[in-house]
């Protein structure tokens, strides 16, 4: 009887000890980040009923010229969305409805802001009451985010690496990885908007077609990974 339970404290003895064993590990963090040319490219277009004269230039007539110009430029049918539709009396002081000029929004997806370029050219200008760009985005931007966070943990081992070379130490397994923000930091950081459309994105020479890049996403992933020293 006193044999076994002296077996018994031994064991626990060797358990304790065991539990009680120092890890040595070393925390780093590794980042990596990059720029893509956005491929997706909101531009929202206002249109406005015009008066020449004692004519009405309706909406429906600069509508029908907007879908012609985006089919012409071999535009997706569905790139082009309606926004909104407001209006306003061009004479207050005359209540007839020839007087009412209305204003229609709509929301259109280029993948290269030269087609808004090309767009303007084909567009009635009295028409056009005002062009902005909304939001711009890349059509792979998961797989960009997916990229970043692999080359940021690889990074993270790297760096313990020759850390622990520095100290003639020997890199184990990983104990914990933490990623530094629910995603990569995305800054868009350009907005560009042009009243009268032909202020801003038509060149005085109408055979001009700019190479000046639009503005980049910068794309950066940090994560932070515990590993065990050997």
């Amino acid at each position: 009887m006193k044999r076994i339970l002296f077996i018994g404290l031994l064991a626990i003895s060797f358990t304790t000890f065991a539990q009680d064993k120092i890890v040595k590990k070393i925390s780093v963090s590794g980042s990596a980040s990059m720029e893509v040319v956005p491929d997706e490219i909101f531009v929202q277009i206002n249109l406005k009923e015009y008066k020449t004269g004692s004519k009405k230039v309706d909406l429906n007539k600069l509508e029908s010229e907007l879908v012609a110009a985006v089919k012409a430029l071999k535009i997706p049918e569905e790139n082009l969305m309606v926004q909104n539709i407001s209006g306003y009396n061009w004479n207050w002081k005359k209540r007839k409805s020839e007087d009412f000029l209305a204003t229609k929004s709509f929301k259109l997806k280029v993948s290269d802001l030269k087609k808004i370029n090309e767009l303007v050219n084909k567009l009635d200008s009295e028409g056009i009451n005002s062009m902005n760009v909304v939001s711009y985005e890349h059509s792979k931007i998961e797989e960009f985010r997916k990229q970043l966070k692999i080359e940021a943990i690889k990074a993270a081992k790297t760096k313990a690496e020759y850390l622990l070379a520095a100290v003639d130490e020997e890199l184990g397994g990983v104990i914990d990885v933490v990623e530094n923000g629910a995603q990569p930091t995305y800054t868009p950081q350009y907005r560009a908007r042009a009243y009268n459309s032909n202020v801003a994105f038509e060149s005085t020479d109408a055979g001009y077609l700019s190479d000046v890049e639009f503005q980049k996403i910068k794309l950066q992933a940090e994560i932070n990974v515990v590993f065990e020293i050997k």
